[in-house]
């Protein structure tokens, strides 16, 4: 018992022995490197200055100029490598480091305009398509959302049926509505909606809407636009309606069935008399023979009372001609030195008036004549100033014209006080239709604003009113028409009414 004792303690001290005379070993640290590129997408193209991240250590490093990146003594292992620019999105990669292999890593980065997404096509609200508008104005509706929340415009473009060129473009707007007035009436119209999100373009469906015929409205007048005259015709409220827009027109005068009107056009360079429906529709050249005289905006013609003629003035000679462009005659000639500026026919049918120059549009004389052009007499002489064409009452025997009582003169024509007055053909007696007579007097009152011209008139159909524009003698004022009441054998005017401003030459309708 006693030796197995000493032999269990010399085997432990053996092991102990062995024990601390044994090597201990410990496995090295192995590090490696990671490299790659960030480029763009879309061409390859190297991005510098991205922010690359090395998880899960809180390693960064930007690019270089050729989009290059590099973190060096990694530990082997897996990690998550982020590429991220401003203006650009962010993308990942997982990769696996080794002791034997040196990662190159490529990271395509998106800007954010590639990532964003279009708004939607818009949806139609209203007009709906192929509604018929009863009015030359409609307000145009429709709805597009954006996935992005980004702020939308839109450009619209409105086109008449038939025509590839747009009629009209708005751009940049920021609401969904769109108010139009001043359409043609008797007309199809195409519309389109583009959506833009700053960065998409969508392009909307092509809807449709109709305007009706044009309502009977009561007058027609001329209005400057952009330095060239175009014809509109309107009631004394409520909206009005265009009717030509090529070319500069002027002088409407409707026909006596009150179904065309009749106007003069540069449209085809030489002045020249066209016809067109009383909606604006079927517009033709009726002359070839143009209507000339010393002033252009002064020239004006008439109808035949039967309304199948126009007659009008060609320097020294008055010409008729039929509506269809035949049966061109000469009716009177003027005396040797005078030119023509206007003339007009009694709906009688019996007598014809005309106004002629001299060389001077201050040089002016008006002439009554025969139907055929004989029986010429002078009615109204004034040598010094500014007259006006005359125009016949419904019976015939009166004129109405403007004459400048100014006596002022210049190279440009200009008149100072042009007043309208009556002209009574049996008695020679005149009437100043601007003045307001007095009760005790026969001088009146003034109703006509100082430094203003009345000119242009025309009676009613019914012959209880005039017609006419006043205009600021500078010429260059606001135009405006008025209507003024006739009463009593002496037919003076009252009520003195203003029905359009920007509005010059016009004719009655209805």
């Amino acid at each position: 018992m006693k030796h197995l004792r000493y032999l269990l303690l010399l085997f432990s001290s053996l092991l102990v022995f062995w024990s601390c005379n044994e090597d201990t070993y410990v496995d090295p640290i192995q590090l490696s490197t990671v490299r790659g590129r960030v480029l763009y997408s879309v061409n390859q193209q190297p991005i510098r200055n991205a922010t690359v991240t090395l998880s899960p250590t809180s390693r960064v490093v930007t690019t270089d100029s050729s989009g290059s990146f590099r973190f060096d003594s990694v530990l082997v292992g897996s990690y998550t490598i982020r590429a991220a620019k401003v203006n650009y999105g962010t993308e990942s990669s997982t990769i696996t480091v080794t002791a034997d292999a040196s990662p190159l890593v490529t990271i395509l980065l998106t800007d954010d305009q590639t990532q964003n997404r279009p708004p939607t096509a818009p949806t139609l609200v209203s007009p709906n398509s192929s509604t018929v508008i009863s009015s030359n104005m409609v307000t145009l509706k429709w709805t597009a959302t954006d996935p992005n929340r980004d702020s939308l415009t839109y450009d619209v473009l409105l086109f008449k049926s038939g025509s590839a060129t747009p009629t009209a473009s708005y751009t940049g707007l920021t609401v969904d509505t769109l108010n139009l007035s001043n359409l043609l009436y008797n007309t199809t119209y195409l519309w389109q909606v583009i959506v833009k999100d700053g960065i998409n373009t969508v392009n909307g469906s092509i809807w449709s809407f109709s305007t009706g015929p044009v309502p009977d409205y009561s007058f027609v007048f001329a209005r400057r636009i952009n330095g060239q005259y175009q014809l509109f015709t309107a009631n004394a409220t409520g909206p009005m309606a265009q009717l030509t827009r090529d070319g500069s027109n002027w002088r409407p005068i409707v026909s006596p069935n009150r179904q065309q009107i009749a106007y003069i056009s540069n449209i085809n360079t030489d002045l020249q008399l066209f016809v067109m429906n009383a909606d604006g529709s079927n517009s033709r050249q009726v002359t070839t023979v143009p209507i000339a005289g010393l002033y252009q905006t002064d020239l004006s013609f008439c109808w035949s009372p039967d309304g199948t003629q126009l007659l009008y003035p060609n320097n020294d000679r008055l010409f008729a001609i039929r509506t269809d462009g035949t049966g061109l005659r000469v009716v009177a000639q003027a005396p040797s030195g005078r030119i023509f500026a206007g003339c007009d026919w009694t709906p009688q049918g019996n007598r014809m008036a005309a106004r002629t120059t001299g060389t001077s549009v201050y040089d002016n004389e008006i002439t009554t004549f025969l139907a055929d052009g004989s029986g010429a007499k002078s009615v109204y002489v004034r040598k010094d100033s500014r007259v006006g064409n005359p125009v016949f009452s419904v019976d015939g025997r009166q004129l109405v014209f403007s004459a400048d009582v100014s006596g002022f003169m210049n190279e440009q024509g200009r008149q100072l006080d042009a007043r309208l007055y009556l002209l009574d053909l049996s008695t020679n007696g005149l009437t100043d239709l601007s003045v307001t007579p007095s009760s005790s007097s026969n001088t009146g009152q003034t109703n006509k604003p100082t430094g203003t011209n009345d000119i242009d008139p025309r009676f009613s159909p019914n012959g209880s009113q005039l017609l006419f524009t006043n205009v600021d003698n500078t010429g260059n004022g606001t135009r405006s028409v008025y209507t003024i009441e006739l009463t009593g054998t002496a037919q003076p005017a009252q009520n003195r009414k203003l029905l359009f401003t920007s509005a010059e030459m016009p004719y009655w309708r209805q």
